[in-house]
């Protein structure tokens, strides 16, 4: 079943990278959950990524502020836009955040 949802979303970021040839069709925004924030990445108007927890840290943990949430969503995007995979490491989630 994972390799199945991995495979659906490489093969969204194929059709999301070959779609448009100028700008950032990307697009990130916050959503309130349980205790705090989550973010959400949109291609277009499609949801690619539901990432409700903060990425690369165990357990469920929640972005305190709707602004660490949309940082981190946002850094994901310009990795998209690159052509990069959306993961992150502890460490990039820490810069991101930077005084937080």
């Amino acid at each position: 079943m994972r390799m199945m949802q991995r495979g659906a979303v490489a093969g969204w970021l194929v059709l999301c990278l070959s779609c448009t040839s100028s700008g950032s069709q990307f697009t990130c925004r916050a959503m309130k959950v349980s205790g705090g924030y989550g973010y959400v990445i949109l291609c277009r108007e499609d949801t690619l990524i539901c990432q409700p927890y903060v990425p690369a840290v165990s357990g469920k943990q929640v972005f305190v502020t709707e602004r660490e949430a949309l940082k981190v969503g946002q850094l994901v995007c310009r990795k998209l836009d690159k052509g990069r995979p959306p993961t992150l490491t502890r460490e990039e989630i820490s810069e991101a955040l930077g005084d937080e």
